[in-house]
């Protein structure tokens, strides 16, 4: 009986596939991540510009990078 119950929960036991329980994630490796953003305003006359400057980073290659000074707007986590 003992070795009859055991091998109920070995058998339950190897069923269960780790498969199941992992989530696949895909990473994107044309998406350079916003990582960083670093935003000032610039006053010409009477009007202001707001300019941003962002540090991106590829997670599949792991290249970092720093534009250029833009006025386009991205928040922390964006594909750039």
């Amino acid at each position: 009986m003992k070795k009859l119950l055991l091998l109920v929960i070995f058998t339950t036991l190897i069923s269960c596939s780790k498969d199941e329980f992992t989530q696949e994630t895909s990473l994107d490796c044309d998406c350079d991540r916003v990582v960083e953003k670093l935003s000032f305003n610039i006053p010409n006359g009477n009007v202001i510009t707001t300019v941003h400057k962002y540090t991106t980073i590829n997670d599949c290659t792991g290249i970092q990078r720093e534009s250029s000074l833009t006025t386009q707007i991205f928040s922390i986590g964006d594909c750039k």
